[in-house]
């Protein structure tokens, strides 16, 4: 197996109608295992930027405190616009530094005409112990060509 593919992963948002004006509810990443993590924000056609738009930690999935310098309301990272229709943003984490076991992006979209079309996954990769099947990968089916 190339070992591009011995990674697992995670949908965080799935698509959904439009959000607006309101916190994004988010599913939370078990990193156990894991060394590295990359978290995607896709923004689909949206009049309004967000006004939270950053990554947290947990060491027992309920209380969820700011992870350092992931958070794009702080220069020099910058909020995602009403101009930011149709792009992909990323969190690449290094799980070797003191990172806490779960991790979830925390996103409010503003107030808009109609809000924001959003999806978000995680992928977890360079594992102590290599995922090799697609259910331990995260997938529900594979088409290997």
């Amino acid at each position: 197996m190339i070992d591009l593919q011995q990674t697992k992963k995670l949908q965080l948002i799935w698509p959904q109608a439009r959000i607006n004006n309101s916190a994004v509810t988010v599913a939370s990443v078990d990193r156990k295992g894991f060394n590295y993590a990359t978290i995607r924000i896709a923004i689909g056609a949206t009049d309004i930027g967000l006004t939270t738009f950053k990554l947290q930690e947990s060491d027992d999935n309920t209380t969820f405190t700011d992870v350092p310098n992931a958070d794009f309301s702080i220069s020099p990272l910058s909020l995602p616009s009403n101009t930011n229709s149709n792009t992909l943003w990323e969190w690449q984490i290094d799980l070797r530094a003191p990172r806490k076991r779960y991790l979830r992006p925390a996103i409010t979209v503003g107030n808009g005409s109609a809000g924001a079309f959003l999806a978000a996954t995680a992928e977890l990769s360079r594992a102590e112990q290599s995922p090799t099947t697609p259910t331990s990968q995260g997938l529900t089916g594979v088409a290997t060509v």
